[in-house]
């Protein structure tokens, strides 16, 4: 279980015994049950006090315990044990609690090596009187103590909780029942008072009493839900048994005194003590009562359980101890085969281990692996306790682990005893290490033939104070540089295979570890030369150990399922979290499985890591570059790697002085992008933006690191339109208070993040939205692996958008829901008539504002600014990183065409052509086919935008886009006529939306389409392509398959209708139902019930009418389908190839983005996530989305396949060799470092300083070609040149 506080624990068996044992009335002031056994000094020793009692637990009705033996606790499984003692009449409840489970987790069980049985360590003690105050008194609740314990299984999810409460019949109520001489004394008082009427009576004895007060409680019981019966205070066996001195106990169980007239009126008023009223809530109490009259009855002499009164009681109590061992899992667990006496003392030791005496050598063992990996400050004891026990019991496997154990470096405290006092000191000095490595080195400078001594006295130091600088010098692995390469006989240039070639002819003979020093030591030297490095690896695992298989060390890490798509920093990350502080020997273990995993990927960033984890590994130019995350800018860092990799845009931002528009009078009189003018100073934040782009990309292609930065600046002048500034500086103005601008950070108290979602394509119906409900977006860095993938993410609708993106509406952004589409019709410009009918309307002269959205995005939040009030520049980037993903692009490309010069101008529209348009941008032909004429528009986009099915529907790239493209009816002039798209001008770059924001009517909020879109690696246009001849061969078959498609929608719906999914029997099925239920009644033949002869017949007609009409349906609609997946296969003219799939995982209110982008020239997938970039070894991660864990697509990229090379290149790499400098290595291994992290012994001069890891380091500066500027130019990192 997680978050559990080291320390010692017990085993299930061993916690039962302890339970038993424990009486907490009698405890020499220790908690035998809840606390750890102190360690054992000498002589026997038991902590349980000589009169306690040993519990012997009966079990209670409400208990709920595994059915059988061999019955596994699930996900939601609970036990709960009730019982009581035999003896002592204590009350126990103890529950396990399996509820917390965990996808990865599973319960301890005894086919499990690693997890035999359940260990528990106590987690909270709660005593009944601090109980009681947190919660408040009961009268029902006598808890004395309450221990609640977790499993220290690392993937187990039992929680256990027991708890003690007293007894419900104090020793006065136990009195007044059970002691002979009271019942003698009050019998023998009411029998003076009316000698005549208890004639021959005499005093009660204990059983009568006991069983009286029983058989009250047992009809107050069976009297639940009715008016229970009275007892008159005047009956003779009442006033004998009880009379008025038990009014308290009555009083304490419930019952109430009542009066009531006599039958004469003289008589005056009866006394009657009424029944307690049984209830949920005190049914348990009066069942833990009656339990306890059971017990005090058995505990009678047997003569006096004997009652006239009364038939032999016979009460057969139930152990409870079988439901506890199955409740905990120990029921039947494997025991040595020998006698044991029961009476005699078990060894303390077993307790320390929290075992018990009947393990099995093998349960024994895996017991004190358990507690020491759950208490490894105390780990000499156990280890002096596992010794001992290995000898007492003469075990050979036991006394082979512990050989093994010494053999692995581990100690007992005699040990630890002796290595300090070689030195001259006591085991808890609290000497410095720097002291105790200066006694070693004066020690073997005085007596070099103690040396190996020394160093074994100081391993176990070193292990004692897990100091890993002792443990360094205790190794004396030391070697030189020149000493490895005369132990090689090579020399310093000596190529790679050659040494290599030298260590394994010498290792065949040597001595192999010597050898794998050496190799080492070299290789540290030569840290750029991946074969050395690689051959060092393969020495160190051949080194005495046995080879693991990749998949194994993937395992060992914890990443079985998911590590081969990991990038090399995870990877990493795993192993540092496993390897500190674990032992000595699960370090070398981790280690070598790092080792596999970076020879099977060939990684020299690993291996560097592994030996030096403040190494500098820098990047390949065989690889691109990441981009650091500045603040949730995943999607952003996403959309740049894309930009980098389009060699248009590339050459045309890193060559921005050829291209830059001059600002002149002429130039800014016919500047006009996206339907309208541009001002100056737009042109100066646009060229700005370029500028900072040319860094970034700059940087991209030159740095050594595996990451740069981009600048805060770049970012904000990609989320931010002008548009956008005006809004913020005016919603600014209207909200600011003299303690400074509203921000949604403060108000909610955490980052809002991430760039967040579109409008929903329908608007809803007015509602008062709360701050919870526009936050739509949250990218949380601290939780990226596993999140699941059902939100809506920022997907890109209208790229064409002005003025944040400066042109035209993208086809069908605003026209189309693919959930809400009529049937054979297009909503145009988002409105439909009363019959489903579009209107079609002229374009605006501007595209209409997009609503106004009080929602944040992406907000930079570190712990300075939570130390600090945000300033305004900082309420200013909040602002302008809340654009949806649509703005984001659209106004990247509005900012690169208003910084650049036009190649011309068009005629009609006087709209500028330039290099961003001629790549991106596509046009379409919208043919509306009027009576007697066809009506015909041409309109620019940027962007298609398909959509998915509905409800999980999967539909191919094709039919998602043939939303759009099939022929609709819009009403023209009073008159529906057919009106359909086709593509006029195809773009160099496809730039493929899936519109995957849905409404949720009912949630009134963004939900996201999680539906799979599969999309092929290449695309064929040729099928939307516009021809000149209406009865051209392309025009023909799409007009063929809107007719397929039409019937197809009927043929469907009477498929539905026929099958009556919705009701789970399809029509046949019904209709027999209906024609076995008349021939019944005719067979019956109910008199007043007529069957027509030929109903029977008739409906056994029809039946085969509906089957044979569903199958020629069902037939009919496959026909179709193929019919339309065939109909244009051998149209392959205008082929794209896929480039890019950006990707989204997250839920409704968050996410996180990255893209997987193809390099063409050498076959390669690989995926950009901020700082990683990896190769994607397995493609069904990109092309079988599922919509899980792995995330879904929203944004296609393809580039046409006659222009692959001169449109994209993917790694454009210059990198200048840099020299490598070292540090004196000592020939340690596995990445041992001294105490402060550092190769030598220099100290930092600032303690605090965290280590970071070179891809959070700045690189080299690298200055990009000067650009001239009004504002000083920065680097990748924010920072001046």
């Amino acid at each position: 279980m997680d978050n559990l506080p080291l320390g010692p624990g017990k085993t299930a068996p061993r916690l039962i015994l302890d339970l038993l044992d424990y009486d907490p009335k009698k405890s020499f002031g220790k908690n035998l049950l809840a606390d750890p056994a102190p360690q054992y000094k000498k002589g026997l020793w038991d902590a349980r006090h000589p009169q306690a009692c040993r519990h012997s637990l009966m079990r209670k009705e409400s208990t709920r315990a595994p059915a059988s033996n061999d019955e596994q606790p699930g996900a939601d499984s609970t036990y709960e044990v009730a019982a009581y003692c035999n003896k002592c009449r204590h009350h126990f409840k103890i529950s396990v609690d399996y509820t917390q489970h965990k996808a990865f987790q599973k319960s301890c069980r005894q086919s499990d090596n690693e997890n035999l049985l359940h260990h528990f360590r106590r987690k909270v003690s709660t005593t009944g009187k601090d109980y009681r105050t947190q919660y408040g008194a009961n009268m029902y609740d006598h808890l004395v103590e309450c221990h609640d314990f977790g499993c220290t299984g690392t993937s187990c999810p039992a929680s256990l909780s027991i708890k003690i409460s007293a007894p419900r019949l104090g020793k006065s109520f136990v009195d007044m029942l059970t002691d002979k001489t009271r019942l003698d004394i009050r019998g023998r008082k009411e029998i003076a008072k009316d000698p005549s009427r208890y004639q021959g009576v005499e005093p009660a004895s204990p059983a009568t009493a006991l069983l009286y007060l029983r058989s009250y409680l047992t009809d107050a019981k069976s009297a639940k839900g009715t008016k229970p019966r009275n007892i008159a205070k005047r009956n003779k066996k009442f006033v004998i048994a009880f009379g008025d001195d038990c009014n308290d106990l009555f009083e304490a169980l419930g019952f109430a005194m009542i009066e009531e007239p006599a039958e004469l009126p003289d008589e005056g008023m009866n006394g009657f003590w009424k029944l307690p009223i049984v209830t949920d809530e005190n049914q348990g109490y009066i069942n833990d009562v009656i339990f306890e009259i059971d017990v005090l009855y058995q505990n009678l002499p047997q003569t006096e359980q004997n009652h006239p009164g009364f038939e032999k009681v016979y009460i057969r109590p139930v152990p409870a101890l079988k439901d506890i061992e199955r409740s905990l899992g120990c029921f039947d667990y494997p025991m040595i085969s020998r006698t044991i006496d029961i009476d005699s003392q078990e060894h303390p030791y077993y307790k320390s281990l929290g075992a018990v005496e009947t393990f099995t050598d093998d349960y024994l063992s895996w017991a004190y692996d358990r507690q020491c990996s759950s208490d490894p400050a105390n780990k000499p004891y156990y280890f002096d306790c596992l010794e001992d026990l290995a000898n007492g019991r003469k075990s050979s496997d036991l006394q082979m682990k512990v050989t093994i154990a010494v053999s692995l470096g581990e100690y007992g405290l005699k040990q630890l005893e002796d290595s300090f006092k070689f030195f001259g000191l006591d085991a808890d000095t609290k000497e410095g290490d720097d002291h105790i490595m200066g006694l070693f080195k004066s020690r073997v400078a005085s007596a070099p033939r103690q040396k190996e001594e020394a160093k074994a006295c100081l391993m176990i130091i070193a292990k004692h104070r897990s100091s890993e600088a002792i443990e360094a010098l205790a190794k004396d692995d030391t070697m030189s540089f020149e000493e490895a390469l005369e132990f090689l006989n090579v020399a310093s240039n000596t190529a790679s295979d050659s040494v290599e070639a030298a260590a394994i002819a010498m290792a065949l003979d040597g001595d192999r570890a010597r050898v794998a020093r050496a190799l080492q030591v070299i290789a540290n030297h030569r840290p750029e030369d991946f074969d050395i490095q690689r051959a060092a690896a393969q020495m160190e695992l051949g080194n005495g150990a046995s080879y693991l298989t990749v998949s194994d060390a993937y395992t060992r890490l914890q990443i079985a399922g998911t590590g081969p798509n990991l990038p090399d920093e995870t990877v990493l990350t795993y192993y540092q979290s496993l390897s500190s502080g674990a032992p000595s020997g699960s370090k070398d273990s981790f280690a070598e499985a790092l080792r596999t995993i970076a020879l099977e990927r060939k990684s020299l960033y690993l291996l560097r890591k592994l030996h030096n984890p403040d190494a500098v590994v820098h990047a390949s130019t065989a690889d691109p570059v990441g981009l650091d995350n500045i603040g949730n800018t995943c999607y952003l860092n996403s959309l740049l790697q894309y930009y980098y990799t389009i060699k248009p845009v590339r050459e045309l931002v890193i060559d921005f002085p050829n291209h830059r528009m001059e600002l002149n009078e002429q130039n800014l009189k016919v500047k006009r992008v996206g339907g309208r003018i541009v001002d100056k100073s737009e042109i100066i934040k646009a060229q700005k933006f370029v500028e900072e782009l040319g860094g970034l990309f700059e940087n991209l292609k030159t740095a050594s690191t595996r990451s740069v930065k981009p600048t805060k600046q770049l970012a904000e002048l990609t989320l931010f339109s002008s548009e956008k500034q005006g809004e913020f500086l005016e919603r600014r103005k209207s909200i600011s208070t003299p303690s400074g601008p509203a921000n949604i950070d403060a108000i909610m108290g955490a980052p809002v993040l991430g760039p967040q979602l579109p409008p929903p394509p329908l608007a809803p119906p007015s509602s008062r939205k709360t701050i919870e409900d526009d936050i739509e977006m949250i990218d949380d860095l601290t939780d990226r692996v596993e999140a699941r993938d059902d939100s809506s993410e920022a997907t890109l609708v209208d790229m064409d958008q002005a003025p944040t993106g400066g042109d035209k509406d993208s086809i069908a952004a605003s026209k189309v829901d693919a959930n809400d589409v009529v049937p054979d019709a297009v909503m145009v410009n988002g409105e439909y008539d009363a019959d489903g009918v579009s209107k079609p309307l002229s374009p605006p002269e501007k595209p209409p504002p997009v609503p106004p959205r009080n929602k944040s995005g992406l907000v930079i939040s570190t712990t300075e600014h939570r130390k600090k009030d945000l300033a305004a520049d900082d309420d200013f980037w909040t602002f302008g990183t809340q654009q949806d993903v649509t703005e984001v692009i659209g106004n990247v490309t509005y900012r690169l065409q208003c910084a650049i010069k036009p190649t011309s101008i068009e005629e009609e529209s006087g709209e500028q052509v330039d290099i961003i348009r001629d790549t991106f941008f596509g046009a379409n032909t919208t043919y509306t086919e009027k009576e007697h004429s066809t009506d015909t528009k041409v309109e620019a986009w940027p962007t298609i935008i398909c959509f998915p099915g509905k409800d999980g529907e999967v539909r191919d790239l094709y039919g998602a886009i043939d939303i759009i493209y099939d022929a609709q009816p819009v009403e023209v002039e009073g008159k529906r006529c057919p009106q359909y798209f086709s593509i006029s001008k195809l773009p160099q770059i496809l730039q493929i939306q899936i519109q995957r924001t849905d409404f949720d009517p009912v949630r009134q909020s963004s939900i996201k389409n999680r539906s799979p879109v599969a999309f092929p690696e290449t695309l064929y246009l040729d099928r939307y392509v516009a021809s000149e001849d209406p009865d051209s061969a392309v025009m023909r078959r799409r007009r063929e398959t809107w007719k397929w498609k039409s019937q197809l929608r009927l043929l469907e719906a009477r498929q539905k209708v026929l099958e009556n999914s919705k009701e789970e029997i399809n029509v046949p099925d019904a209709l027999l139902a209906v024609k076995d239920y008349f021939t019944a009644l005719q067979e019956e033949e109910i008199e007043g019930i007529e069957i027509p002869s030929d109903l029977p017949e008739a409906l056994e007609e029809r039946i085969s009418q509906v089957s044979s009409e569903l199958d020629r349906t069902s037939k009919r609609i496959d026909e179709i389908k193929k019919s339309l997946k065939e109909q244009f296969t051998d149209m392959r003219d205008y082929g794209y190839k896929l480039h890019s799939v950006f990707i989204h995982r997250g839920e409704a209110g968050g996410g996180h983005y990255w893209v997987y982008i193809y390099d063409f020239e050498h076959d390669i997938w690989r995926e950009y996530n901020d700082e990683h970039v990896s190769e994607v070894k397995d493609r069904r991660r990109i092309f079988d989305q599922t919509g899980t864990a792995d995330g879904t697509p929203y944004y296609l990229v393809y580039v046409q396949a006659h222009r692959l090379k001169e449109l994209v290149d993917v790694v454009c790499r210059e990198v200048q060799d840099i020299p490598v400098e070292l540090g004196n290595w000592s020939g340690q291994m596995d990445g041992v470092v001294n105490q402060n992290g550092n190769e030598n012994d220099t100290e930092i001069e600032d303690e605090d300083v965290d280590l970071r890891h070179v891809e959070y380091a700045n690189p080299r500066p690298i200055r990009p070609k000067p650009v001239s500027s009004e504002h000083q130019p920065v680097d990748g990192h924010g920072n001046p040149w």
